[in-house]
């Protein structure tokens, strides 16, 4: 698949150029900025055309509400206390000073976006202080436990594993790890997420977050058993459970090669809305991926990308889609 190029003119993909249009922008627009922040920024725009061209693309997009939304959105989770796995710490003292100053309004969110991208889905303090293994965002790891069993860790993941004679705990503080469990009858071994807990002696199952903070179970061998909120449902090899805090749902059958695709490093889907297939690309990329249209988020898509180079995937699926891709501060990917 060949990937979708930005069709903006040349001289405004310098993403230098892009990155000073959006600071001066934010400058000019906001309402406690020093005196000639307005008249510094036309001039600046006049001087080159690759400047003019860069200002027009930072304020069409502004204007965009998808992206209005996105940046508050994360401003608003980076400037929350942290209470889980799934969110971020405070990042910066100016984000608190912006917090008690909300004539700023998006002004404020737009400059807290360009730091909180930087971070991505990072997990906070408390999780890094809890867990035994943590992957990066974008980064896989395999790892071998005491007992013999192996974990594969996803991206933006944190296990905490405890083995002793009583039996073999683990706990999933974030993210999304698959289990290939060496058989011993006289230690089970748990793994708790969330609301819900897994038990077995030896098989190969997959624990994740769902984007609500459920928990989905996949099994591919062997058997296993799943609970939430008092009530346990026993999977066997290929069912798949959601879990949250009403207790379990109803069993299912996915598709291994899409539902457990990450594992080799690809992401597979058929005939799936394009917004849905960027949320999970999203989670692979130290940034984020935003889309101004929803028809176009709505538009099914099927395909078979690469994990290990988010923003490349993110292109081709423009491509097929049929829509363009600008990039902004070198870490967001607007599709329009």
């Amino acid at each position: 698949m060949t990937g979708a190029r930005d069709t903006m003119d040349p001289v405004t993909t310098d993403a230098a150029i892009i990155d000073a249009a959006l600071e001066r922008f934010i400058r000019a627009r906001d309402p406690d900025a020093a005196p000639g922040e307005a008249e510094a920024l036309a001039a600046w725009a006049a001087a080159d055309p690759a400047h003019a061209a860069a200002l027009a693309r930072v304020e069409a997009l502004w204007g965009a509400d998808v992206f209005a939304a996105a940046l508050a959105k994360a401003a608003t989770t980076d400037m929350a206390p942290a209470t889980d796995a799934r969110t971020p710490a405070p990042i910066s003292g100016a984000i608190a000073t912006r917090r008690r100053r909300p004539v700023l309004r998006r002004l404020a969110l737009a400059a807290s976006v360009l730091v909180a991208v930087g971070i991505g889905a990072a997990l906070d303090l408390p999780v890094r202080l809890q867990a035994d293994a943590i992957t990066a965002t974008g980064e896989r790891r395999v790892m071998m436990l005491a007992d013999g069993s192996r974990v594969t860790l996803d991206t933006d993941t944190a296990i905490a594993v405890t083995i002793d004679d009583t039996g073999r705990h683990l706990r999933l503080l974030g993210g999304r790890a698959f289990f290939e469990v060496s058989p011993d009858g006289a230690r089970p071994f748990t793994v708790a997420a969330g609301p819900a807990t897994v038990r077995v002696t030896g098989t190969a199952f997959a624990v994740g977050f769902a984007a609500d903070d459920a928990v989905r179970v996949q099994v591919r061998s062997g058997r296993v058993e799943a609970g939430a909120a008092g009530q346990t449902v026993a999977l066997a090899a290929g069912d798949a459970l959601r879990l949250d805090n009403t207790g379990p749902g109803a069993v299912t059958r996915p598709d291994p090669a899409q539902s457990l695709g990450w594992l080799d490093g690809r992401l597979v889907f058929a005939d799936r809305p394009l917004g849905e297939v960027l949320a999970e690309l999203d989670r692979y990329l130290p940034g984020r991926i935003l889309i101004t249209d929803p028809a176009l988020a709505n538009r099914r898509v099927t395909g078979n990308y690469r994990l290990d180079d988010p923003a490349d995937s993110t292109q081709s699926l423009a491509a097929v889609a049929g829509a363009r891709v600008t990039r902004l501060t070198g870490m967001l990917l607007i599709l329009h």
